[in-house]
Order: structure tokens, then sequence, then C-alpha cells
């Protein structure tokens, strides 16, 4: 295959910093670059790719999963990596390897150090937030995770949660996913449904004499109803349901 000379370099390092002229059909749609580069660039995609299967591969299997808070970093910057390499004529394709050498290593090295440490691992890794506790959304948890109720509660309907009397524990884990522990002996608990579907809001019939908080879930009896919630000490109430 021809390579790039030195000569056709420098004219396209010219036409780059030539005008921008509206309507250049030929420059909007095969660029400045020779042609003799578009061939060379296909090659050295090629190459890229093949070394970044191999790098994904050794990173194991892990990273086609859902992704933690290092290996969402391990993928931008091997987006970043590969990007030069394949495009531009005056950096090698070595380079890249090389620095797709170095992310292997040094996520092989955060991962044996949070293997071997705690403390590292949930510095690198994050750690799970405990959500639901017997039916009851731990507000201060909710907020550190920053989730909104309404998030929580679309995640729960993922799971086929119809209220909160159903989960005993829920934990939003350091990849992003939900953990949801089901009550054994279902309680009475705060409908988590859309308010428009009439047809799913039947199939949950109110709990007599028995209150939830709107704003956590906790469930109280009617008759003891105090005007703040103990738990989250918010002042709204709703019917419990079952």
């Amino acid at each position: 295959m021809e390579s790039l000379a030195p000569r056709d370099l420098d004219h396209w390092r010219a036409s780059m910093n030539g005008p921008i002229r509206f309507g250049d059909w030929k420059r909007l749609l095969f660029g400045n670059a020779p042609a003799a580069f578009t061939l060379e660039v296909l090659l050295r995609t090629a190459l890229i790719y093949l070394f970044l299967l191999a790098v994904l591969r050794l990173l194991g299997k892990r990273m086609t999963g859902q992704l933690t808070i290092t290996e969402m970093g391990v993928m931008i910057s091997l987006g970043a990596i590969v990007s030069l390499p394949m495009q531009s004529p005056d950096r090698g394709v070595l380079l890249g390897v090389l620095l797709l050498a170095a992310i292997l290593v040094l996520h092989r090295a955060l991962g044996r150090a949070g293997f071997a440490r705690r403390k590292i691992e949930i510095l690198t890794q994050g750690d799970l937030a405990p959500l639901v506790k017997d039916g009851v959304i731990l507000v201060d948890q909710l907020r550190g995770a920053a989730l909104s109720r309404q998030q929580l509660f679309g995640l729960l309907r993922e799971k086929d949660v119809r209220h909160l009397g159903e989960v005993k524990r829920v934990y939003l884990e350091a990849c992003g996913e939900l953990s949801v522990f089901r009550n054994g002996d279902e309680k009475p608990g705060l409908c988590i449904l859309p308010p428009n579907d009439d047809l799913m809001i039947a199939r949950c019939p109110p709990e007599q004499g028995q209150v939830a908080c709107a704003a956590c879930g906790r469930v109280v009896e009617v008759a003891a109803k105090p005007a703040r919630c103990p738990s989250c000490h918010a002042a709204s109430w709703t019917a419990a349901v079952r």
C-alpha cells in the first residue's frame, strides 16, 4: 500500500488551515486528507480494533456487564486512547497499543489492591447503599445516592413490586443495580403504582385502619397517627395498601 509521503502530509496540513467554504461538498464528504491516508486509516482502525478486543478480553467478563466506577473510567479512557492512533497521520499505532497496555496494568493493579484492602475497594468501586428497610424508605440514604423517590419506585416496579410492604430490604449495589429482598409475610405499605393506572391500583385494596407516610412509607395505625412521621418527619399521609 502506498505510504503517505511527507509532501502529501505537508499539503494536507496546509489544506486543513485553509478557508472553510460553505457548500464545499468534496471537503464535507471526503475531507482534505489524501486518498493514501484514507486507506491507511482503515489499516490503523483494524489494528487498534484487534488490540482493543484483546485488552477487553484480558480485563475480564465484568467489562461486558454492568459497569462499576473504575470500569466506566476504563471504557472512557479506551475510547480516548484509540481515536488518535486511528486517525492522526503523525501518531503511530504503537503509542496507542502501549497506552492500552498501561490501562490494562492499572486496572489489574486496582483490582488486586481492592481485593486486599476493603478501604481501597470502597474508594475505587463504591459501596452499596441500603434504600428500604422493612418497607420504609431510608430517606437520607436515598438522598445520598442521588435518587428521587420516583426513580426508586420505577426500579422497584421493574422487580414487580406494587407497594413497599412487599419488600424487607432494598440495596443499591456499587455497580448501580438494585437488589430486592421480599417479605415472607406481606405487610401493608405505601403504594408505588402510577396514580392514573386505575386497573393496577384496584388490585391493591386499602388496608383498613392503617395509613402510610407519603414520603417514606412508614405505616401506622389511624388511631395513633402523629402529626409528623416518626421516621422522616413528613406531614403527609395516605392510605396503606395490601
